[in-house]
């Protein structure tokens, strides 16, 4: 008989290559939301609720009993909360939390983080990082002492298809159109993970033995800088990337007002999960994946206004013309 898996947050980007996945290994694929995303696919049973409401996820989940839960969505100790007391757990083996690499203290620590670091709240992430530990250890306060094996992971930053972030698609974007790139500082690196990677990720932990509660940073081996990621995306785009560094903090500016990403240097020791499933989806490949979606879903992908207006400013303040 096929296991049961309910995925939170099944219906977008992260979660939705993770039901694929879960299609692919012949699993019985559950996803729960609140009826606002075209089902894709006709085999996936998809739950319609509205997971901050305690009883209407009570009178849904108690009509079923999992084998396997993705917390894909989660964002605080109230949604954990919320889930776990209105799961029925009679045939639970195994609970999934994604997590974030934004609990780590990064304020005093040094890259590469690892699991076993201090987690705080810190200064580029703020509430979400706070948020996202005080689930964690929700999760593992009430899943220690059971018979419910926990599993945390904590990806860095998240890439591939469906992903309407501003983050590959903006550079791609800019690259098409030989906009100039605003960057802060070149050297900073950054980590990556593609959504097949952390799919498979998952599908290897549940064979693999296991702490009963056990936590992984979860990432590509090697990082990169700002600098090369574009660099990257404008081999895949086949164009050359017009890069402006900027000395943003002489100006009184914050490096997302024109950039995706926090100007610190986001990377994780992945040593721990490479013991048990070190397989990687070659960059170039992914990011081509990435850039064939965004061609086929550029119309569709939201640029923030505010982001454009501030690279309009910055534009007229180094006195470079991107109307020729």
């Amino acid at each position: 008989m096929k296991k049961k898996v309910l995925i939170m947050g099944g219906s977008y980007f992260i979660g939705k290559k993770i039901v694929d996945v879960f299609c692919e290994n012949k699993y019985d694929v559950f996803t729960l939301n609140r009826g606002t995303k075209v089902k894709d696919l006709d085999n996936v049973h998809n739950l319609i609720c509205d997971r901050n409401d305690m009883k209407q996820m009570e009178n849904i989940l108690s009509q079923y009993k999992f084998n396997i839960v993705i917390d894909v969505s989660g964002l605080n100790k109230e949604q954990g909360e919320i889930l776990y007391k209105s799961l029925n757990k009679q045939e639970l083996e195994s609970f999934i939390f994604i997590s974030s690499s934004a609990v780590y203290d990064v304020d005093i620590l040094e890259f590469p983080f690892k699991e076993s670091d201090l987690l705080k709240e810190n200064t580029y992430w703020t509430s979400y990082g706070k948020n996202k530990i005080e689930a964690e250890d929700y999760y593992i306060e009430n899943f220690r002492d059971s018979s419910i094996d926990l599993i945390i992971l904590r990806p860095p930053y998240v890439y591939g298809e469906n992903n309407y972030a501003q983050r590959e698609s903006f550079i791609f974007d800019h690259i098409c159109k030989d906009r100039p790139i605003i960057i802060p500082n070149p050297n900073t690196y950054l980590q990556f993970i593609y959504t097949t990677d952390l799919a498979n990720i998952i599908i290897e932990l549940l064979k693999a033995k296991k702490e009963k509660v056990s936590i992984f940073n979860v990432g590509n081996k090697k990082p990169v800088t700002i600098k090369e990621w574009i660099e990257y995306c404008a081999e895949v785009v086949g164009k050359e990337a017009k890069i402006i560094e900027y000395d943003y903090k002489s100006k009184g500016r914050k490096e997302r007002d024109f950039f995706p990403f926090y100007d610190y240097s986001n990377v994780l020791d992945v040593d721990k999960i490479n013991y048990i499933y070190s397989e990687e989806t070659d960059f170039i490949m992914g990011l081509k994946n990435s850039y064939n979606w965004y061609l086929t879903n550029k119309d569709s992908i939201s640029f923030k206004e505010d982001i454009i207006c501030v690279e309009e400013e910055i534009f007229k303040e180094l006195g470079i013309n991107t109307n020729k």
